[in-house]
């Protein structure tokens, strides 16, 4: 499931999952993401489904809508994707996109994954980080069956690996410099030490319980990446 994650001048707002086949951007009460500005327009954007993709498009607005720092009237919006509307962020993020790479082991970071922003454009203009690889230290993980001896075991070795069952209740946990973090792709949220997880990435720390349907996984990781 696909959603959008919005922050302005560095300050999380919210994130919304994208469940309709269209949902409108804008400043008016009725808008499926609100944006409160005056300089937004009633009906800024929306973003439609079709097939399986989703397609934004900006209503006539008067100041615009952009993507990744580009000007855009109708865009196909990937994994990943910065929307910008005046000073409001919107980061487009597609759980079902990136786990169905959940095979490959090369992991490409933006600038601002691992803390680096990225320098403001002539006009006062953040442009959108661009992606690079990076030779970072990852940490060093795995997921052991929870109080059961001989149970399964998953080495988090991937830049994403899936836990659970499409279609029922179905998470991704992610490999980043800084650590792990556990996301809801389907169904129910995952629950964390016996506590449902919020609708966005949630860090996870040695010894933490993750459980996705009936399994329940602890975390264990490598002396040098305990906290």
């Amino acid at each position: 499931m696909a959603k959008l994650v919005a922050s302005r001048a560095g300050a999380a707002l919210g994130s919304w999952f994208i469940e309709r086949e269209r949902v409108v951007i804008g400043r008016a009460e009725g808008a499926g993401i609100r944006l409160e500005d005056q300089a937004v327009s009633k009906q800024h954007a929306a973003i439609e489904m079709v097939g399986n993709d989703h397609i934004l498009q900006d209503l006539g607005s008067a100041n615009g809508t952009f993507v990744n720092g580009t000007r855009v009237t109708r865009h196909l919006v990937r994994h990943g994707d910065l929307v910008e509307i005046l000073d409001f962020q919107l980061r487009y993020i597609d759980h079902k996109s990136v786990v169905g790479n959940e095979g490959e082991r090369t992991t490409i970071f933006h600038a601002a994954d691992v803390g680096q922003a990225p320098a403001p454009a002539p006009g006062g203009r953040a442009p959108a980080a661009e992606a690079r690889a990076l030779e970072l230290k990852l940490p060093e993980g795995v997921l052991r069956s929870a109080g059961q001896a001989g149970g399964r075991e998953i080495v988090l070795d991937l830049a994403l690996t899936a836990l659970g069952r499409r279609g029922e209740e179905y998470a991704a946990i992610f490999r980043r410099p800084q650590g792990y973090f556990i996301a809801r792709v389907e169904g129910k949220p995952p629950r964390v030490n016996g506590k449902p997880i919020a609708d966005d990435w949630q860090p996870l720390g040695a010894g933490d319980v993750v459980q996705v349907g009936v399994e329940n996984l602890e975390l264990s990781l490598a002396e040098r990446d305990r906290r």
